[in-house]
């Protein structure tokens, strides 16, 4: 699912020498003493504030849409070109949908417009696996220059009738990172389903079912509802998250909703499928939790039920691990280099041997091919500008 601007856990200050399990005890320690401290002030002006700045379409931004879209007809971003070796996009996706506008009449990825997005990736850079880019990144294998990877979160259905053909049609390989507790259900993932709920239902209605201060809060205020959604959602992430769940149950038991095809999950036979047909597979966790929130004992638990269901589905071990969300730290990042070799965020810039293998970053897809080349030209250009030797010709 898209990433939200969480808060990471505050560390303690007081330094103790200890070493080995002794360390990792006392970090465990920490994380759930955090967890138990009470909650900062709920800031309703900045959750209402970003809400707004993401729903509004200001002047500026169309005119920025405007300077993308001209640069990318003019031909006007050739110095993605230019990534050499041991360098990398990692794109990452989740849905791809018939429907070109979602609940609210916003333009969404649909199967057209990704066919344009797999067209400009196989013509202007050199596609490659993932298990190729972390051989590169490893020193195993040299990677060719605008080596570029697609990598979809989560495991929705539409990635097996409509990503997988267009892939196939351009020989485009790609990555699917699994979220094991929602395969084979006929479950929503959350925040797609808050979306669904806040476009059918009133602010009033949903004030009264909630039971939760902040969302009440929220709906008391008169905002549009696209903006009162978004600013509930972020409000969600930020909670520890068993808190985040009996919240989301409330609001499913006061507003069922079946669940649509544009959220449809693969079962494990379309899983097994996808990986027939050239997919890699990744672990996701089962639950799809944000792991910042969650003491560790239950991170390890998420990562290690995912890898086993993967295992005992696929009858392969899952290497490369997506954090949801994109969120981890020190401790997050250790135990999952406990059980996998790689892992991917949504910390957005491209790959290089400079990166930790652990915490790789990807480039989320916007919907317009010509926003894709201007996301990939920006990011090669704050790439170059933290090169030693800038302007120094590039053997």
């Amino acid at each position: 699912m898209h990433p939200g601007g969480g808060k990471t856990m505050k560390e303690a200050h007081t330094h103790v020498p200890v070493a080995g399990n002794e360390r990792l005890e006392l970090k465990r320690q920490r994380n759930q003493l955090d967890l138990r401290l009470p909650r900062n002030p709920i800031d309703l002006d900045r959750l209402v504030l970003r809400a707004r700045s993401l729903t509004e379409r200001r002047w500026t931004y169309r005119m920025k849409q405007g300077v993308k879209a001209l640069s990318f007809y003019l031909g006007l971003h050739p110095a993605s070109w230019k990534l050499g070796a041991g360098e990398a996009a990692v794109l990452f996706y989740h849905k791809v949908e018939r429907r070109p506008l979602d609940v609210w009449g916003e333009p969404v990825l649909d199967v057209h417009e990704f066919e344009r997005h797999v067209a400009y990736l196989a013509r202007e850079y050199r596609p490659v696996s993932m298990s190729e880019l972390i051989a590169g990144l490893r020193g195993q294998t040299r990677l060719p220059h605008r080596a570029v990877v697609l990598t979809f979160d989560d495991g929705y259905r539409n990635n097996l009738y409509l990503v997988a053909p267009i892939l196939a049609r351009y020989g485009v390989p790609a990555m699917l990172f699994v979220t094991t507790g929602l395969i084979g259900g006929n479950q929503w993932m959350w925040a797609y389903e808050l979306e669904e709920l806040f476009s059918r239902f009133a602010p009033e209605e949903i004030r009264q079912a909630c039971g939760d201060p902040v969302v009440a809060r929220l709906c008391a205020l008169g905002l549009e509802p696209r903006a009162l959604m978004m600013a509930c959602v972020e409000h969600l992430k930020d909670l520890p998250h068993p808190v985040m769940l009996a919240l989301v149950e409330r609001l499913r038991s006061a507003f069922p909703l079946p669940v649509n095809d544009e959220n449809r999950f693969l079962s494990w036979n379309e899983v097994r499928e996808l990986r027939r047909q050239g997919f890699e597979i990744g672990a996701h966790t089962e639950t799809h939790p944000i792991l910042t929130r969650l003491p560790l004992e239950e991170v390890e638990r998420e990562l290690l039920a995912c890898r086993d269901t993967l295992e005992a589905e696929l009858g392969i071990r899952p290497t490369v691990f997506s954090y949801p969300n994109g969120a981890t730290n020190p401790e997050v990042s250790a135990l999952v280099g406990r059980y996998f070799e790689a892992a991917v965020t949504t910390r957005t810039g491209f790959c290089s041997r400079a990166h930790a293998l652990l915490e790789l970053p990807r480039i989320g897809a916007p919907v317009h091919v010509s926003e894709l080349a201007f996301e990939l030209a920006w990011n090669y250009f704050r790439l170059e500008g933290a090169r030693p030797g800038l302007w120094a010709p590039r053997e």
